[in-house]
């Protein structure tokens, strides 16, 4: 049986739940383009049980390693923008884990 195989960016991962929802037997191959736990791909990274397997370079888990990053590289910044694609279905998860990772870095008594 030949897995069945999804690469490229969002749309990688909209094929991914397509084939998802096809079959529970024939196995998934994918680079997600998204967060494969939040888009609802896999239960969780580490085992992601199912049918499906592959990486992903969406990350949103490293935004506040991101944040601390470009504190370091530009400390006395009063403001720091974030380009992201409007249409992206996934923009929201990621503005509000940028905004928690910024809101955490606020509180931090030694920031």
């Amino acid at each position: 049986m030949d897995p069945i195989r999804s690469f490229g960016s969002i749309h990688a991962t909209w094929s991914a739940l397509a084939a998802k929802a096809a079959t529970t037997t024939i196995p998934i191959v994918s680079v997600f383009g998204t967060d494969p736990v939040r888009s609802g791909l896999v239960s969780n990274l580490h085992r992601p049980g199912g049918n499906i397997t592959g990486i992903s370079g969406f990350q949103t888990e490293m935004e506040p390693k991101r944040m601390e990053l470009l504190r370091e590289l530009r400390p006395n910044a009063a403001t720091i923008a974030v380009l992201v694609n409007p249409k992206s279905p996934y923009i929201e998860m990621q503005l509000n884990d940028i905004q928690t990772a910024q809101q955490r870095r606020a509180t931090d008594p030694n920031p």
